[in-house]
């Protein structure tokens, strides 16, 4: 009778392990953001499961780095960490490049490298489950406990290798519906914001504004002499050269800072709770640093000049996304035509932005 309990008992206990599993994969399957899904995975599996510790180990390599960029985002509500980067021949020996869940509760200090910091003194368990993207491992979900004995070897693993499974699958399709959204959004060639993307980002940004009365400063550039650099060395090293702006903008700004590629060697950008006089100085330092920092194509050093016009919504009584923009271009027309080799026209400007 004992033996009939015990096995009803299991039953019920695996049925809920199932149910939890399904539960998790039903709420992560249909998340279009990798922040968004990490996020509510590790809260899931820890309230499913009464875990302890959840987090992400992900190796630092360049083709992983939008999954570190989405983790780092992530705030939990105990404020413990949610991911560990770990160098890739790091994370290999610790793992073995093993492809199925691992149990362990000895040696644990040989696994350091898998655990966040601040955790290293109170793991004595852990259960690795492989994330595996396009054939590849790229990390793994960690489960941790105080207890050596909640994840010990010989424990069965089945449904530690189902929840994997499920993770994994699930995650391929976050991050395909997310590079497809990125795409629709992204100028291929330099992968700042398109043109598109500007538009709706700018009338975000002034109904932010007026409801909540922070600046906004709006900055459009042109480089001088691109013209000249496509007729002097070809359209691969134009390419280049717009790359080499757009990266600049990049390191340039802020976070919060937007910046777009609005066409041709056109670029705008968006400066949120930014003044007019902040604005000024961010384009004179941009445009000064890339003074400084010249593109380098077969031990050719290529000046990179720009002009721009900034303005902000302190200095302009009336405004919407349009005006802003003409506006700003009328300053960056302003500052071309002080030049003796402008040639550029106001009016084909503000047509493009009319």
């Amino acid at each position: 009778m004992n033996d009939i309990n015990q096995l009803m008992a299991n039953a019920r206990a695996n049925e809920q392990i199932a149910r939890n599993l399904f539960e998790i994969e039903i709420e992560i399957m249909n998340i279009t953001r990798c922040s968004d899904f990490f996020e509510q995975l590790l809260v899931m599996i820890k309230e499913k499961f009464s875990i302890e510790h959840a987090w992400v180990a992900i190796t630092d390599v360049p083709a992983n780095a939008h999954f570190i960029e989405s983790l780092a985002t992530i705030v939990s509500e105990d404020d413990t960490p949610c991911y560990r980067a770990t160098p890739m021949i790091d994370f290999l020996q610790a793992t073995q490049s093993s492809r199925e869940p691992l149990l362990i509760n000895q040696r644990i200090p040989q696994y350091r490298s898998l655990v966040p910091k601040p955790l290293l003194a109170c793991i004595k368990s852990m259960a690795v489950l492989p994330l595996i993207l396009e054939k590849k491992v790229i990390g793994a979900i960690v489960l941790g406990s105080p207890e050596a004995g909640r994840y010990a070897p010989e424990k069965d693993n089945f449904f530690l290798q189902q929840l994997a499974v499920k993770i994994s699958l699930s995650l391929i399709g976050v991050w395909a519906r997310e590079r497809v959204s990125f795409l629709a959004t992204r100028d291929p060639l330099t992968q700042l914001r398109n043109r598109r993307e500007l538009e709706e980002s700018l009338e975000q940004e002034l109904s932010r504004h007026q409801r909540q009365k922070e600046h906004l400063a709006l900055m459009f550039i042109d480089c001088d002499d691109f013209k000249q650099v496509n007729d002097t060395y070809g359209h691969e090293v134009g390419d280049l050269y717009l790359k080499h702006v757009a990266y600049q903008l990049q390191e340039q700004t802020r976070k919060s800072d937007l910046a777009f590629r609005f066409a041709g060697d056109e670029f705008v950008v968006l400066l949120p709770n930014q003044l007019q006089s902040g604005a000024d100085v961010i384009a004179q330092r941009i445009r000064e640093q890339l003074q400084l920092a010249p593109l380098v194509f077969d031990d050719i050093e290529i000046p990179v000049k720009l002009s721009y016009g900034v303005v902000s919504t302190e200095t302009i009584a009336c405004f919407d996304s349009k005006s802003l923009l003409k506006a700003a271009d009328q300053k960056l027309y302003e500052m071309k035509a002080l030049k003796p080799s402008s040639a550029r026209s106001s009016s084909s400007l503000i047509e493009k932005v009319g």
